[in-house]
């Protein structure tokens, strides 16, 4: 089966017979710091309960979260990673029109199309940055049941104003459409209150949030991600999913993880630091372009005709440095690559890989 996002370290360990752990990978969005040493300690403590099936309602994960983010419990439902949850809603809600901006995350198209629906895209435009044409949206929102946003968006790394999307909900509301937001990656963003749709949960009845705890938190391996909506339809999702699809080490590892303060707040430096430093250090580089992004993770293109997206993953692979093909997001092509925000050290080894890469282009 063809891998279609970043992140897979072993089927390249196997490539290229090189341990996992002397892969440098870019192509995930991971906090740079690896997991919470908080969640480390709580799987370390809780090892024996494996034994056991695990909470199939993660009532204390449940709990914990509500009281991080300010919600009730009865507005969460969690899944085995975000993803689990985007194919969930798309099969219990059955929705059979759906709009998607490109570039955007594949995982909404192919959800509804699983779930017999057609996806209608909008097009976001390179020359304005690939801000969300929300006059665009609004007008295309009649005749659908459900509309994606990502943000901070991904690939791209942009994060639009709530008040941006506040627009483009409330239109949604007024035409009976779904709104499904999802801000896995906005934790690392400096100004989460300023982009946050969550509090406006109470406003919109067909509002739906997405949040993940793997990326910020650096657990990807353990998979858990929540959604954040009305009761009414979390309740009605609960009857769709599988019983036990959170495991217990995920279920006790989130908990923790959302009580690490310290981590929380070094995670956003660190980012704030390195993506900054990755942004200057790759834009001097000759052929190649990056994107300011708000996120943990930049887009690049690629300048020179000589050099496409594969060719320069390939070249980089060789060198046990993993970067993320873009030409398999719709509304980009064979001259994007995405990177993460990692550590200084690593950040280096990336930029001295792409300008040998580069150099004879």
């Amino acid at each position: 089966m063809e891998y279609k996002h970043g992140g897979d370290v072993f089927g390249y360990s196997r490539k290229i017979s090189c341990p996992v752990q002397e892969i440098c990978d870019f192509s995930a969005n991971i906090n740079p710091l690896g997991p919470s040493p908080a969640a480390v300690k709580a799987i370390q403590d809780n090892l024996d309960l494996i034994r056991h099936y695990p909470d199939p309602s993660c009532s204390e994960l449940r709990s914990a979260l509500s009281g991080y983010l300010s919600i009730p419990p009865e507005n969460i439902i969690f899944g085995n990673g975000a993803s689990e949850l985007i194919y969930l809603i798309a099969h219990v809600l059955k929705f059979n029109s759906a709009l998607v901006t490109a570039p955007t995350f594949i995982e909404y198209g192919e959800a509804i199309n699983c779930a017999g629906g057609a996806v209608k895209e909008i097009l976001l435009q390179e020359q304005k940055d690939f801000a969300l044409p929300a006059t665009q949206i609004i007008k295309a929102l009649p005749g659908n049941d459900v509309i994606f946003i990502c943000n901070p968006n991904n690939p791209t790394g942009r994060v639009e104003n709530r008040s941006i999307i506040k627009s483009i909900i409330e239109n949604a509301e007024d035409n009976g459409v779904y709104t499904v937001v999802d801000e896995a990656f906005i934790d690392f963003t400096e100004s989460v209150k300023q982009f946050s749709v969550i509090p406006l949960l109470n406003k919109y009845p067909k509002l739906l949030v997405l949040y993940s705890l793997t990326k910020f938190f650096g657990i990807p391996g353990l998979r858990l991600g929540a959604l954040l909506g009305p009761a009414e339809i979390v309740r009605k999702l609960e009857t769709g999913k599988d019983p036990w699809n959170v495991n217990i080490l995920a279920q006790v590892a989130g908990k923790a993880a959302l009580s690490d303060f310290d981590y929380m707040d070094e995670t956003i430096k660190l980012v704030r630091q390195e993506r900054e430093f990755l942004y200057r250090a790759i834009s001097r580089i000759s052929g190649l372009k990056a994107y300011q992004g708000n996120a943990n993770y930049l887009l690049v293109k690629i300048l020179k005709g000589g050099m496409t997206s594969s060719q320069l993953v390939a070249l980089l692979a060789q060198k046990g440095v993993l970067i993320r093909d873009c030409s398999n997001f719709s509304g980009l092509n064979n001259s994007f690559i995405r990177v993460a925000v990692k550590t200084r050290r690593e950040n280096v080894i990336l930029i001295e890989a792409l300008t040998e890469a580069m150099k004879g282009v």
